[in-house]
């Protein structure tokens, strides 16, 4: 019973999470809202998105606990359709909004389109060494590619190294090194295996769970050295630069890891206090749960790249229509469409 009562609640956090980002993204374009409020509360989607990492890495434990005989090709192709389904549709969507906006590619964006397919994507503008941008302008897409690669790394690293009790560590090493060599010789690759140990600290939080039933400041003190550990590593550049920018590298690496240590600090305090107030504040998040990862795909080229209004002068026809679109394309594509694509492959 207990676990179903946190499941619950980690769907809570996980719908929190994606309605943040899409408000987060929103709040910018609605003049009449203080800037103290934008910047003070929300400017923090980066974060969110280390949640996202946490939240992942807990709920592949989670999926794998219950089916530990799963073959690669089983677990590849229900990651593969979880995944590229909806995102296919985001791509789609962002062609058709291009055009929406009577806009006409010259020249399609062949390059960017087979990088994002091959999960590749982040955004040049925030740090070096990326290889593509997001399709067509599609921002929130970057972290798809950090999410695909983890659950690649995923099977081999719980086939081989889990039965040792000091994988955490070994995880740490990886991706100790992996930033030296992003540091070195920026590259994509280098970075997103960077942030692995943060979604594996995520996994790890779950099979303590599992096994413990319980969370301690003292059963997740490995995890808490590991974000720590990475968190001061990336402050080395950090001191080291001439200029230092709240959301650019090298200070936008450094606030990941902080935010990601953050994240299960506050939650253990939380949690100490037996999760007092949790459903009163965030329980009514868990609705969107269920479609939270097409709002996180779907409202970036809806709410913000599509240019309705320059059909509509009011704002608020706007907004409702967005609005509308998002959630209704979110459901058509998770709650309908999904269930028929996994029957289809298998």
């Amino acid at each position: 019973m207990a676990q179903k009562i946190y499941l619950k609640k980690l769907d809570a956090i996980r719908g929190f999470a994606a309605s943040y980002i899409v408000i987060t993204h929103w709040i910018p374009s609605l003049m009449f809202v203080p800037e103290i409020i934008h910047k003070g509360f929300f400017s923090f989607g980066q974060e969110i998105v280390m949640l996202f990492f946490l939240l992942s890495g807990f709920g592949i434990y989670l999926s794998f606990y219950r089916n530990p005989d799963l073959g690669f090709k089983s677990y590849f192709i229900r990651r593969f359709r979880r995944i590229y389904f909806p995102f296919l549709v985001a791509l789609l969507l962002s062609i058709v909004i291009v055009y929406l906006n009577g806009k006409v590619l010259n020249r399609f964006p062949w390059r960017e389109l087979i990088g994002n397919l091959l999960m590749v994507q982040d955004i040049s503008e925030l740090k070096p060494g990326t290889w593509v941008e997001p399709f067509l302008g599609n921002l929130p897409l970057w972290a798809l590619s950090y999410e695909w690669w983890f659950y690649l790394l995923f099977y081999p690293c719980y086939k081989f190294l889990f039965k040792n009790p000091n994988r955490i560590y070994f995880i740490l090493l990886f991706s100790v090194i992996s930033y030296l060599t992003y540091l070195i010789v920026p590259n994509q690759a280098s970075l997103i295996f960077s942030y692995f140990i943060v979604w594996w600290c995520g996994l790890e939080a779950a099979e303590i769970f599992i096994r413990q039933r319980r969370f301690t400041f003292t059963n997740m003190k490995s995890i808490m050295f590991c974000l720590v550990f990475m968190s001061t590593l990336a402050a080395i550049p950090v001191l080291a630069a001439d200029q230092i920018r709240f959301g650019y590298y090298p200070f936008l690496i450094f606030r990941h890891f902080v935010a990601a240590f953050l994240a299960i600090f506050i939650g253990l305090l939380w949690y100490s206090k037996r999760l007092i107030y949790f459903d009163s504040i965030l329980g009514i998040f868990t609705v969107v749960a269920p479609i939270s990862y097409g709002l996180y795909l779907f409202h970036y080229p809806l709410l913000i790249r599509w240019e309705l209004n320059s059909y509509l002068s009011n704002v608020w026809i706007v907004y409702a229509i967005k609005f509308a679109l998002i959630l209704g394309l979110a459901y058509l594509t998770e709650v309908k469409l999904q269930p028929l694509v996994n029957r289809w492959i298998k």
